[in-house]
């Protein structure tokens, strides 16, 4: 999701926000702005062991629950910052904040900013709490709507996630791909995967060139249940020179396959032969009569098998049709197919050709 690197930067914004919160503070004890100016410039210089030698010297000196207090713990919140010491600066805010002296505004420039902390520090639950208080007060910005999609994903709070997603793509139309694949992967996740095909075209607008584009996009639409559809994609795909072989086709079957939705795979695998993006081999027909099979789809498994035990006359494929035929109980139409599947058979068919004959002859008897 490429949060590593938006941390990064987010981390680097709270750097730059420490200088001038003091100026915007209430009246306070002399002695206390001095040290906190003194500090400051200190840090400015870069030594941060005389500002934090400064700040300290002046928190012994303040008194409890006071905003002086306050001030002095925000400052050393933020020269922790920029330390790079995170866990440290998250406990001198949250100190800071407890008081409730801060003044509204710079109160909440720091809960932001200590939300982004939890973040880099993988605290995402917290900073998503924060987040939410904080947009129910003012409206965040749209940086921070891209923090609070980070925390909800993180959480797998994809339910809050992706409408706030579509909010940051809508208002940025020029929103980086990674908040495109975070809507793909979302919404897949919810199992809605017709309005993840929807965002996965956006990609494949933005990189006709990829075929993993095409592959996902076709993958997305075939979990949908429009097989059609993603066949019509893999046969633009094939047409606009995008290089999509056999065994990338195969494999979007073997996934429907994987993920326990047989019928889909063979919808899918039918609709790529029809399109003659791959061909109907016997091995691929055999695939297919299986795939019904599983799929418990039994008018379109008969029928696949008695296509494709026509054409081979193997008695393996006659006695698939006579298992179906068995099932449905259609006892004529088994006996003759018990017939057909005698040539070639094995002494372990004809036993089992047998046996089902019996099935089948004791079964008219009993209903004439």
């Amino acid at each position: 999701m490429g949060s590593a690197n938006f941390y990064r930067s987010a981390a680097l914004c709270l750097a730059l926000l420490a200088p001038g919160l003091v100026a915007a503070q209430q009246a306070i004890d002399p002695m206390v702005f001095m040290a906190l100016n003194s500090a400051q410039k200190a840090q400015e210089k870069g030594d941060l062991g005389e500002a934090r030698k400064l700040l300290n010297q002046a928190l012994d000196k303040a008194r409890s629950g006071s905003l002086e207090l306050a001030l002095i713990e925000q400052r050393l919140g933020y020269l922790a910052i920029n330390a790079g010491q995170n866990q440290q600066a998250i406990e001198w805010l949250n100190k800071a904040l407890a008081h409730d002296k801060l003044e509204a505004k710079a109160a909440r420039q720091d809960r932001l900013n200590l939300a982004q902390l939890l973040a880099v520090e993988g605290r995402y639950r917290e900073a998503a709490g924060l987040l939410e208080r904080e947009q129910r007060d003012a409206a965040l910005s749209l940086e921070q709507k891209q923090l609070l999609v980070q925390c909800y994903s993180q959480t797998r709070d994809y339910a809050k996630a992706v409408p706030l997603a579509e909010q940051v793509v809508r208002a940025n139309a020029g929103a980086d791909d990674i908040w495109y694949q975070l809507l793909v992967g979302m919404t897949y996740q919810q199992g809605q995967y017709e309005r993840a095909a929807q965002w996965q075209k956006v990609l494949l607008r933005r990189h006709p060139q990829k075929s993993e584009n095409w592959r996902q996009l076709a993958g997305l639409q075939s979990q949908a249940g429009k097989q059609r559809a993603a066949a019509a994609t893999l046969r633009l795909a094939h047409e606009g020179g995008v290089g999509l072989t056999q065994t990338d086709l195969d494999n979007l079957v073997a996934l429907q396959v994987n993920a326990g939705a047989p019928w889909q795979a063979a919808r899918l695998l039918e609709a790529l032969m029809a399109q003659q993006l791959l061909p109907s081999d016997a091995a691929r027909q055999e695939r297919l009569a299986q795939l019904w099979t599983l799929a418990r789809d039994r008018s379109r498994a008969r029928d696949a098998w008695a296509a494709l035990a026509n054409g081979s006359n193997r008695a393996d494929h006659w006695l698939r049709l006579a298992g179906i035929q068995l099932e449905e109980g259609d006892w004529s139409e088994l006996l003759a197919t018990l017939k057909r599947a005698q040539s070639g058979a094995s002494n372990q068919q004809r036993q089992l050709i047998r046996q089902w004959e019996g099935y089948a002859r004791s079964a008219i008897e009993n209903n004439s």
